[in-house]
């Protein structure tokens, strides 16, 4: 419909007249509005486009600061006068002013006036939170203006569906009635706001003695979880997991969906979800072929809130530039995979793919292909323009290679030219905690004050190297098994080659070159110097390094 010459594009939204209309910016960023054609409906002259809402309105923001709402036909229908635009819920938004926060209907014109430091939403009972300009105390009023419950709270959050609102005193929340009487005093250290199905998120216990769960109107705690929870209900089910092993539980905290899953995300609307199986598959199904493909022969794939997990035959989600998964997150209904050939598949809620985009091994050509392999659009530029996709948590062992010349250059041939090169002072670095990257910089006071010195005579280089983040470990817990078994696979190579060219190993024979939380050596003797394949296993506040080292030794330091 129209080539990827976009940088952002928004979820469609009916606009009444049997097409669609999303936000949209250019390649400088601007943003403007776009139809179900890819034409643009609004020319892109605005900073920022947002998502249409079920009333059909969009806030945007103008080039000079202020906001405005525009309509389905991407003209604007409230000026941008305003300094800040909320959200249309219950026929009108909190908007705000020089003169503070206040709420606006459909036609732009305020229905209370801006008063106040900060407002939230009408609840279905007619009642918003709102806090004052002069001393900052919470309350809530009705759709008139009219305090209702008078400002006494140091926060407050919207009434559920069930008459009950989360209030804070001090650093503690509780309960109140749309009277503003007490359901639970204040007691828990956080607490959020009911959804539809009348429970809020809870997070109380004493020091030390923390739970997490979801507490009803009553105040009354319904789930509760030793274990880590989400904090919201998708399709009726919340995801919980022990750091290793995901499952789901209803609204009674029953288990729904088993803990089968290595990672999982929450449910989006339309009940589909990005997850990787605890445990190979067995059976002898296309699905589970489909797994074995995977070298971990564990699959990624769609599990449905109905229970269906639905394998899918590609390496792993795509990330973003952080690592993080990005699922059914866009609200799209499609989830983006990391190929075999380095493309990325966008596959739908059943598991199958809808498209794909890939490179060229050359980098020469990007091209958009429908899943029977159809090219729907081509781009084409100089060899090296288009990268092909790596996996970001579960990449080959050569992902993983950094010595000069990898992964092509035999390893041997690394090590010939270390003893042939002129000796000189080194010590290796620890991505966690040296301020340095080279080996033969001098090590700073800083980064181990208490240290012997720990240098060498020779020539030494990084093999392979891989950081993995203490964040990441914490929701991906496969990643650490997965390098460290890859970097086996490094070393047995390495270690097959170096011994092939230079005999076997001085039997009995370990040098360590750092020390960390683990390492082990092989040593060789090679001429007048002595050849070391040296791993390293480094833990710091969470965050874990694994490093192969080769290094030469000289016999002795020169003079």
């Amino acid at each position: 419909m129209r080539a990827p010459e976009l940088s952002a594009v928004g979820p469609f939204h009916p606009d009444g007249a049997g097409g669609f209309v999303a936000p949209a910016a250019d390649d400088q960023g601007l943003c403007g509005y776009v139809d179900h054609h890819g034409a643009w409906l609004a020319a892109p002259a605005l900073t920022n486009t947002g998502a249409f809402e079920d009333d059909g309105l969009s806030r945007f923001r103008a080039r000079d600061g202020h906001w405005g709402y525009a309509g389905t036909d991407g003209i604007p229908v409230i000026a941008a006068t305003l300094t800040e635009a909320g959200v249309f819920r219950e026929g009108v938004a909190t908007a705000r002013t020089e003169d503070g926060v206040g709420y606006i209907d459909t036609s732009g014109g305020f229905v209370i006036r801006p008063q106040y430091a900060a407002a939230g939403p009408f609840a279905p009972n007619g009642l918003a939170g709102v806090r004052m300009a002069d001393d900052g105390r919470c309350g809530y009023i009705d759709r008139t203006g009219r305090t209702v419950i008078e400002p006494r709270f140091d926060g407050a959050k919207p009434f559920g569906p069930d008459g009950a609102a989360p209030v804070r005193v001090g650093d503690r929340w509780g309960l109140i009635d749309e009277k503003g009487a007490w359901i639970v005093a204040p007691s828990f250290p956080m607490l959020g706001p009911f959804g539809a199905n009348g429970l809020a998120y809870v997070l109380g216990g004493s020091v030390g003695n923390h739970f997490r769960g979801f507490l009803n109107a009553r105040g009354e705690v319904v789930i509760e979880a030793t274990d880590r929870l989400s904090q919201d209900f998708r399709c009726g089910l919340v995801r919980f997991d022990d750091g290793y092993a995901h499952g789901y539980l209803d609204v009674t905290g029953e288990e729904v969906i088993a803990q089968c899953y290595e990672w999982a995300e929450d449910f989006d609307l339309g009940g589909a979800a990005v997850a990787h199986c605890l445990a190979p598959l067995e059976d002898d199904s296309e699905e589970a072929r489909a797994a074995a493909d995977r070298p971990s022969g564990r699959a990624w794939g769609v599990l449905r809130s109905d229970e269906r997990f639905i394998p899918v035959h590609h390496l792993e989600p795509l990330t973003d530039a952080d690592g993080w998964v990005l699922g059914f997150a866009s609200g799209t209904g499609l989830a983006a995979f990391v190929t075999s050939d380095g493309g990325v598949a966008h596959v739908d809620r059943d598991g199958h793919d809808v498209c794909r985009l890939v490179a060229d091994a050359d980098g020469a050509a990007l091209r958009l292909e429908d899943p029977a392999v159809t090219t729907l659009w081509e781009s084409t530029a100089a060899a090296g323009s288009y990268a092909r996709v790596d996996p970001a948590h579960c990449g080959e062992a050569d992902s993983y290679l950094v010595h000069p010349g990898a992964p092509e250059r035999d390893i041997a041939e690394l090590a010939v030219e270390l003893l042939a090169a002129e000796p000189r002072r080194f010590e290796p670095c620890s991505l966690i905690f040296d301020s340095r990257e080279d080996p033969y910089e001098t090590a700073a006071p800083e980064d181990d004050p208490d240290a012997d010195d720990g240098t060498w005579w020779g020539a030494m280089s990084v093999v392979a190297e891989a950081f993995l983040y203490a964040e990441h470990q914490h929701d991906f817990s496969f990643l650490q098994d997965w390098v460290v078994e890859r970097f086996g696979e490094i070393e047995a190579d390495a270690v097959s080659r170096l011994t092939a060219r230079f005999g076997e190993p001085l039997p009995g024979v370990e040098l360590c070159l750092r020390s960390g939380d683990g390492e082990s050596s092989t040593v060789w003797q090679a001429g007048d110097g002595r050849l070391v394949l040296q791993s390293y296993f480094l833990v710091g506040d969470g965050d874990v390094e694994i490093q192969l080292w080769l290094a030469a030794l000289a016999d002795e330091a020169p003079h």
